[in-house]
């Protein structure tokens, strides 16, 4: 299993549509084969900051994420939305995993 942690803060002004950019991009793969979650949520303490959380299957099916169309266009919009470098951390995890 593989976890994507980011995170980035929205551009003065730029919130909105980078919810809306975010919506797109969940709506697009949330069906994806092997998409065990993909989800977006505000910090509680900075509501420009937007939280990525994704769950895949393996690195495969990120690997393949990575390559559609939606992500590309997702990828091409998020630069000029966030303000200062997106953060990112991925989580191999191998064996079973609860919850």
């Amino acid at each position: 299993m593989v976890i994507v942690i980011g995170s980035a803060h929205a551009r003065p002004g730029l919130r909105d549509e980078m919810v809306r950019a975010a919506a797109e991009i969940v709506a697009a793969t949330e069906h994806d084969d092997g998409c065990l979650m993909y989800s977006f949520a505000a910090d509680v303490r900075d509501p420009d900051r937007i939280i990525g959380i994704e769950v895949w299957l393996d690195q495969a099916a990120l690997d393949a994420h990575m390559q559609h169309d939606h992500t590309a266009a997702f990828m091409a919009i998020v630069p000029g939305l966030v303000d200062g470098e997106p953060e990112l951390q991925i989580h191999h995890i191998d064996g079973p995993t609860t919850g």
